[in-house]
């Protein structure tokens, strides 16, 4: 019995272990650590924008092009409903912020252009739209589920990670204390 609790105990923390490992901050250059927490240096990554999918070369965005910026990576899909919910609140505040250096960059999680392309057209989203087929960033920030909002700060410093549906009046509550 006493070999079976202390292996299980052991398992317990080997997988505390791992997810508290290298992925989740490392040290960056200037001090400040690099990973997916609150305080933390975001992550950079790279995908396709939805409209670049059929260009040569296709359009990326990075998320370091965006420095000095105030920026929201919302992970979204559109099969999720509060996905599909917060949508118009996340427009209305990019068209309205937009000039103070706010921006939102919604990162389709696991779908194809094809099954994206016509939901954002309906809803008539400005702001940047990108395809994440592989899941691949989502993973990055080692998200837990759909919808999510990590907001990184100008200095590229994750500042909020909200998991779950983004209400309007919770948003302009971050946004106060980011942009003048």
């Amino acid at each position: 019995m006493q070999k079976q609790l202390a292996s299980v105990l052991l398992a317990l923390a080997l997988a505390l272990v791992a997810c508290a490992g290298p992925e989740s901050s490392v040290p960056a250059a200037n001090g400040v650590r690099q990973g997916v927490r609150e305080g933390d240096l975001a992550r950079d990554f790279t995908l396709k924008t939805l409209a670049g999918v059929d260009t040569q070369p296709p359009a990326e965005v990075s998320l370091s092009g965006y420095r000095g910026s105030v920026v929201l990576i919302n992970f979204w899909a559109t099969w999720c409903q509060p996905c599909t919910d917060e949508i118009p609140d996340l427009e209305a505040a990019y068209e309205a912020r937009q000039e103070d250096g706010f921006v939102v960059l919604g990162v389709n999680h696991e779908q194809l252009p094809a099954e994206i392309e016509p939901f954002v057209t309906a809803l008539q989203v400005t702001y940047p739209i990108l395809v994440d087929e592989s899941g691949q960033v989502l993973r990055l920030y080692r998200g837990v589920g759909l919808p999510m909002s990590v907001i990184v700060d100008r200095e590229g410093v994750i500042r909020v990670r909200h998991v779950g549906y983004l209400p309007a009046d919770q948003l302009d509550r971050y946004l106060a204390e980011l942009l003048p």
